[in-house]
């Protein structure tokens, strides 16, 4: 396991084609995510979804429910403010008399750079699908 974080930390910036969405946007789609076929090198099971903390395999099928998925937020996104904000995490807030609240967080995001970086995953899953090549994902 150490041997391929370690490869992964030093090649990652080496790769010609690879996507790169924030942790903010994967946690946002995680649930349409789940819908993808993929396969966990680490229990060596084909599932759905992302392996969130470790490495997930996406094949052509998965590619093509990928595009689709990502597609349909893209056109979503058309219609949003030019920034505008996504639900985030709901954290504890502390208050001085040592009460506290949950809270909701949301993330504020540009509508170009949401769509220009899944535009360039649509375009790897358009890739790996045309040439039955596969993803990997290698969680956060």
């Amino acid at each position: 396991m150490n041997d391929r974080y370690e490869w992964y930390r030093t090649n990652r910036y080496t790769w010609a084609e690879k996507a790169e969405i924030s942790d903010e946007i994967i946690q946002y789609l995680m649930d349409y995510l789940s819908w993808l076929p993929s396969y966990n090198p680490e229990t060596k099971e084909s599932s759905n979804g992302l392996n969130y903390y470790g490495v997930t395999v996406i094949n052509k099928t998965g590619a093509e429910k990928l595009i689709k998925i990502l597609d349909k937020w893209l056109s979503l996104i058309e219609e949003a403010p030019v920034t505008f904000s996504l639900r985030g995490d709901t954290v504890w807030k502390e208050e001085e008399n040592e009460d506290g609240y949950w809270e909701l967080t949301r993330n504020w995001v540009k509508r170009e750079a949401i769509q220009g970086d899944l535009a360039v995953l649509i375009n790897l899953a358009v890739k790996a699908s045309d040439n039955n090549q596969l993803i990997i994902h290698f969680g956060i």
